[in-house]
This record gives structure tokens, C-alpha cells and sequence, in this order.
């Protein structure tokens, strides 16, 4: 047998990981693995993160109905919505109508007898059909919040002890809502009040201007850091809810910082600092024969005794706005304690309150007042612009002395012109006050004749049906 070298035969076999290609082995498979796992998390992060982002900015469409929400019978596109409040350990019911396009919206709060069930925007005033859908606001209308005054108590109400933090609520815990499922933005809003929550609505404003841009107050009693004030809120809210700890358990002992603090009427200076719109109104306390057909004679005394009494609130309110250099619009009403006055209200206001959001900067220093003829009727809105936009300022160069001359000549004039509301008019009264030394933040609303995109496509009027999924193109509407 010929010799043969041992070079020609083949290495025996040895362990795989000397045959294996070098990006087989452990060593780099093990940090590729790492690296794809870590890739494969951070992606499922930004889905999920751009599906959240998606879902926070969906702004309008108001005939897409939001998670744990449903219709309400009233129609008009408007959604019952579960609200979780941790300050007050409960879920708030919260009746919305979402815009079409914007990213503002009007708080709407209830009065003293308010339900717990809805809202009495959606049914003594179907507020959804006086700010319709051309309109393009979301309207915000919490439930609830009887004898509340829409604050924060130190203590419980009641015999329960039940928690109350309405401020908390509305100006922390809602917003954040409203801006992930409505696209409502925290800023620039508008909130009206009636009645007992009247003076509330404006202390909200006063508290939080960066909100609530642009205040109406229907009805109200706003001198409440008074001894006479102060029965007027045990009483009602003894009378209401029986809560007849609400006295002290609300803001400690009458006469205190915080009554002060709360007092609409004793922080007026900060609208004008913060140069925020104040739209008021009441009735003269005369029934109109439509009120007295729907009233029982009882429900007559008692509204014609309770916005006797805010008829005079109201007036008082006037000339301390008018001399803290407050911009007020009033509107002149007619009527009682009732939803039909508040309904003339809502509609005479509500092209004052959309052009008070949209101003930039916002309007300071005027006093308008509209003609109660033209009250709950489209002219109303274009007497308030006119009105508003005759209003002089002061030049900036006005010395001191010359400025308080004019600021103690204009209580009088608002004094007559607010007892002029007291009567229904078919002449238009215009009572203007001096500005302020800082003319700077003067300015007139910007016109509402510009055209507002809005779903041409929706019927504001029609309840949508619960599985609605198409969301219609926008286009604009004149």
C-alpha cells in the first residue's frame, strides 16, 4: 500500500462553534437579540403614543361620540359624560356638545336647585340650539352642584359630610377632560352663571383668567362678604338642601379672608387687571303674561320677590364695575326669576361672548348696553359691536387727576343707564366709561362677519344614532 500523508485527510469534526460563520455565534447573536427586542418596545411605545396624541386632538366633531359617553335625549348632538373627580371622590355627570372646528368652549352652571340627573341648560334653555352649530363652540354643562355656590368647602355639606370641591372640579380635573377627548383647549373659554351661580361664575373668572377669558351673570346677588349676604346663603341653602352647616363649613366664619376672596363684587379690580369681558343682565321683576301662564301662583311671589332682589344686586354690581374700570356689557332684560328671562339672556349674549373669546387682545375699559327691544333677536349682537366700538379711551398721556375726575362722573351715568334696563325699551341706550390711564390694553372685539368653518354636513337640530362612525368634511359656511 503506497504511503499516503496525513495533510490529504480531512480534520476530524469538532465542536460547531469552530464551523459556525462568525455572525452565528453566541457572542453577536446575544446583543442583536437586545438591540431588536429594545426596538420592538420602543416602537409599540410610539404607536401607542401617536394613537393617544390622535385621540387628544380630535377637536369638534360633534357627531362622534366620545368613549363612556352617550346620547342625550334632548338631541342637538349633545353627549352625557362621565367625569371621574378625585377631589370630590365621585363620577360628575357632564353634559357636552362639542364644536365643529374650535377649541374653545362655554361653561354653563346650573342654579341652586340643580339636578343630578342633567343639566337645566339642556331643558328649561336648550342651550345646544342657542349656540348652534354655527356657532363653533363646545358648550360644557356639569350636573349637579346644588347650594354648592361652586366652590371649595373646608368641610362637608350636609349630615353626610359630602365633599365639595366644585372649583377643583371645574378649573383642574375637567379641563384635563375636556382637552383629551374634546380637543377643549385650557385657555381662552368663557363660563355663565345664573342665580346662585352667578356671582360664582364671575369669582371662577376673577380666580382663574387664563380660563375663563369672557364672563356672563344672569340674576345674581354679588355682595355676599355682608351680614345680609351672608343670611341670604344660609337661608337658601337650608331652605334647598338642608345643609344647615353649609354657613360655616364653606368658607369658615362670615366675615373671613375667604368670604372676601369669594366676594364677586370685592375682586372686580382683577377683571380689569387681567382684561376680561363682563357681560350682566337681570329682570325688572315685572311678569310677562307668557311667565305668568306658565307659573303657579306661588312660583309667581317667588319670582317676582327673587329678581327684585338681584335687580338691585345687579345694579349695585353695575356701578362697582363701571368704577373699578371694569369692561361691561349689559344687557337689559325683562321678567322674573325664571328660564325664560335666562333665555333671552343666553341668546342677547352670545354673540358678545364669542367675539370676547376671540378678541386678541381682549376688550378692556367699556360700558354697553344694549336696547331692550332688540333682545333675543340676530340685531341685538350688532348693537352690542357698534356700541362698543363708539366707546372712547383715555389717551395715555391723561394725567392722574383728570382720570379720576372722569372715573367719579361715570358712576351716575351707569347708575341711569342700568335703572333704564329695569323696563323694556324700544330705544337704544349707550353708556360709555372713561378707560383707564393704560390704553395700551384697549381694543375692540374683532368682527364675528368673518366666515367659520363648520360640518356642512350636520343637522345641529338631529340626534345622531349611537353606532355613527362617518365623520363628514368640513368645508366653510358663510
Amino acid at each position: 500500500m503506497a504511503w499516503i500523508p496525513t495533510d490529504h485527510f480531512p480534520a476530524p469534526a469538532s465542536s460547531g462553534a469552530a464551523t459556525r460563520p462568525a455572525w452565528l455565534r453566541p457572542a453577536v447573536l446575544r446583543p442583536v437579540a437586545i438591540v431588536l427586542a429594545v426596538c420592538v418596545v420602543l416602537f409599540a411605545l410610539a404607536t401607542l403614543l401617536v394613537s393617544n396624541n390622535k385621540a387628544a386632538a380630535l377637536i369638534g366633531h360633534p357627531e362622534k361620540l366620545r368613549p363612556g359617553c352617550t346620547w342625550d335625549s334632548s338631541g342637538n348632538y349633545v353627549q352625557n359624560c362621565k367625569v371621574w373627580s378625585p377631589s370630590n371622590n365621585r363620577w360628575v355627570i357632564v353634559q357636552i356638545r362639542a364644536s365643529n372646528t374650535s377649541t374653545q368652549g362655554v361653561y354653563l352652571l346650573d342654579g341652586m336647585r340643580a339636578r343630578d340627573d342633567r343639566s337645566a341648560w339642556t331643558t328649561d334653555v336648550q342651550a345646544a340650539k342657542v349656540y348652534d352649530g354655527k356657532s363653533d363652540t363646545t358648550l360644557v354643562m356639569p350636573v349637579g352642584g346644588a347650594s354648592s355656590f361652586y366652590t371649595d368647602w373646608n368641610g362637608g355639606a350636609g349630615a353626610a359630610n359630602t365633599p365639595i370641591k366644585q372649583e377643583t372640579f371645574l378649573t383642574s380635573e375637567l379641563p384635563d377632560y375636556l382637552n383629551r377627548e374634546f380637543g377643549v383647549a385650557k385657555s381662552g373659554n368663557a363660563i355663565v352663571g345664573l342665580s346662585m351661580s352667578a356671582g360664582p361664575a364671575v369669582t371662577l373668572a376673577e380666580k382663574h383668567p387664563e380660563q375663563f377669558k369672557v364672563v356672563q351673570a344672569m340674576s345674581g346677588y354679588y355682595q355676599t362678604n355682608n351680614p345680609l349676604g351672608a343670611l341670604g346663603v344660609f337661608a337658601t341653602q337650608t331652605m334647598v338642601s338642608n345643609y344647615t352647616n353649609g354657613i360655616l363649613n364653606m368658607w369658615g366664619a362670615p366675615g373671613s379672608a375667604q368670604w372676601q376672596q369669594n366676594d364677586a363684587s370685592q375682586n372686580l379690580a382683577k377683571l380689569k387687571e387681567n382684561g376680561q369681558v363682563l357681560i350682566v343682565s337681570s329682570g325688572n321683576a315685572f311678569l310677562s303674561p307668557q311667565e305668568m301662564a306658565k307659573l303657579k301662583p306661588a312660583d309667581q311671589i317667588s319670582a317676582i320677590l327673587l329678581e327684585a332682589l338681584s335687580a338691585v344686586s345687579t345694579v349695585l354690581f353695575q356701578l362697582q364695575a363701571a368704577q373699578a374700570g371694569v369692561s361691561v356689557i349689559s344687557l337689559p332684560n325683562y321678567g322674573g326669576h325664571d328660564w325664560d328671562n335666562w333665555n333671552r339672556a343666553l341668546q342677547a349674549g352670545k354673540t358678545s361672548v364669542i367675539e370676547g373669546m376671540k378678541a386678541a387682545p381682549p376688550v378692556t375699559n367699556k360700558t354697553t348696553v344694549l336696547a331692550a327691544a332688540r333682545i333675543a333677536t340676530p340685531s341685538s349682537s350688532a348693537a352690542a359691536s357698534s356700541s362698543s366700538s363708539a366707546a372712547p379711551s383715555a389717551s395715555s398721556s391723561s394725567s392722574t387727576s383728570a382720570s379720576s375726575s372722569a372715573a367719579s362722573s361715570s358712576a351716575p351715568a351707569s347708575s341711569s343707564a342700568s335703572q333704564s334696563s329695569a323696563a323694556p325699551s324700544s330705544e337704544a341706550s349707550v353708556s360709555t366709561t372713561p378707560s383707564a390711564p393704560a390704553s395700551s390694553n384697549a381694543s375692540t372685539p374683532a368682527s364675528a362677519a368673518a366666515t367659520t368653518p363648520v360640518c356642512a354636513s350636520i343637522d345641529p337640530s338631529a340626534t345622531p344614532a349611537a353606532n355613527a362612525e362617518t365623520v363628514p368634511t368640513c368645508a366653510p359656511v358663510p
